[in-house]
């Protein structure tokens, strides 16, 4: 089937009204066009389609600007902190957020709908690996402390991340983490993650959506309880050989209360410069300018940075100029 690009702004744009991607019988509300670019079959049911259409436009938009990025979550009702029943309300949300009236608003999703639809029509798919569905329960909860331990100075580059969850509603059995590598750059595009369940979670699946984004299907030992709380850890390790780019930044996509980073540089080759990253946008961190806020590495060549209540859609963590490595 030929996906014509008019009619599948058309769908996104129906698709947009009442509670979006939220509504439930979505199977029913979702065109021909979309099942076609997002590789729905006809006996996908409505959680199955809520989740592969959501994981599909979330990749397709993760190298966006983040306005645009948010002309098009929020409509859908995709973003995590706007899943209001009627658009007029996600769409007040947004105008509150960018401090724009309403009509700009209305303006810029049509611009980030049109954009969707060039990416998707352009878009290759990098995994023939299905996105499995995954139930609703997934979505009530937020992350109360996230803790990173980032060495470099061991054969490669490895991460231990600790979080701790509270469920926001009763029966939350398994979650979605999202991890996102760097842009590409004239060395090549994202390389791979190597990801090791630590404790505390059993990995059921594994997906890449795009190429610079990652989803790990989680299940927890037991369904927990509305504001009970469980922490578990992951190591992730940057494979053996591949390079990997001076910076950590971490892109909250729901609440979370704490995210504090250590980066262990390795001993006798410092970095030349360290900055802070705080809030950043996605398309200036990708530029690895340095900001204002500089670091020094201690006497043991780390650097410890934290930040309380990051907000959505902005970057937290720490960007380095790497320091020349003494000769042997």
């Amino acid at each position: 089937m030929t996906v014509e690009p008019r009619l599948l702004l058309e769908e996104f744009r129906a698709l947009c009204r009442g509670p979006g991607v939220q509504a439930p019988a979505i199977d029913r509300q979702v065109g021909p066009a979309i099942r076609e670019v997002c590789g729905l079959s006809p006996d996908d049911g409505p959680e199955t389609v809520r989740t592969r259409l959501g994981a599909w436009v979330n990749g397709l938009v993760e190298h966006f600007p983040s306005d645009v990025r948010l002309a098009v979550t929020v409509p859908l009702a995709l973003h995590e902190q706007a899943r209001y029943r009627f658009l007029s309300d996600r769409i007040e949300w947004l105008a509150d957020q960018q401090d724009r009236a309403a009509r700009t608003v209305r303006r810029r999703i049509d611009d980030g709908l049109a954009r969707l639809v060039e990416a998707a029509l352009e878009a290759v798919p990098v995994t023939s690996t299905p996105v499995a569905p995954v139930p609703s329960t997934e979505d009530g909860w937020h992350v109360t402390d996230f803790e990173a331990l980032l060495r470099l100075d061991g054969p490669t580059p490895s991460c231990t991340e600790r979080r701790t969850l509270m469920a926001d509603r009763d029966g939350l059995d398994r979650i979605t983490w999202s991890m996102s590598l760097p842009a590409a750059t004239d060395d090549g595009p994202p390389g791979d993650l190597d990801v090791e369940v630590l404790h505390g979670v059993e990995l059921i699946e594994s997906v890449r959506p795009s190429p610079r984004r990652f989803l790990l299907h989680l299940r927890l030992p037991g369904p927990l309880r509305a504001g009970q709380t469980h922490r578990f850890s992951l190591e992730v390790r940057v494979p053996l050989g591949q390079q990997m780019r001076p910076t950590y930044v971490f892109w909250p996509e729901r609440p979370c209360n704490r995210f504090s980073l250590v980066v262990r540089f390795p001993p006798g080759a410092p970095p030349s410069s360290v900055w802070r990253v705080d809030g950043a946008f996605h398309r200036d961190s990708d530029d690895l300018a340095e900001g204002p806020h500089l670091l020094a590495p201690n006497g043991i060549g780390e650097v410890e940075v934290a930040f309380a209540n990051p907000k959505p859609d902005r970057g937290y963590g720490i960007q380095w100029r790497p320091g020349t490595i003494p000769a042997a």
